[in-house]
């Protein structure tokens, strides 16, 4: 993804996002499919729309874990999936 790329996006309020914490372990996948309904909802249909979002959904050690990730670890919204189920798909299932 280019960073000098404009990505335009529609006004969500805060409190319509799905928030994931990695404490209390809600399902990855549901988590995923609620961010993905939002996110047709208002219409973010590119990797760079999602990309932009993702971060805002995370809490507590989870957007600790993402931001450690670094700026050039995620390249599209596949790859972005990809590394958080592969990071909290087994997590969740233990705790």
């Amino acid at each position: 993804m280019d960073p000098e790329a404009v990505v335009q996006m529609n006004n969500i309020r805060p409190s319509s996002l799905p928030h994931f914490h990695g404490k209390v372990c809600k399902d990855p996948d549901s988590f995923l499919f609620e961010f993905d309904i939002l996110c047709k909802s208002y219409d973010y249909s590119t990797d760079a729309q999602k990309l932009k979002l993702f971060p805002a959904t995370l809490k507590d050690s989870t957007l600790h874990w993402f931001i450690g990730l670094g700026g050039n670890t995620i390249a599209s919204w596949e790859q972005t999936k990809r590394v958080f189920f592969t990071k909290y798909q087994e997590y969740c299932k233990t705790r």
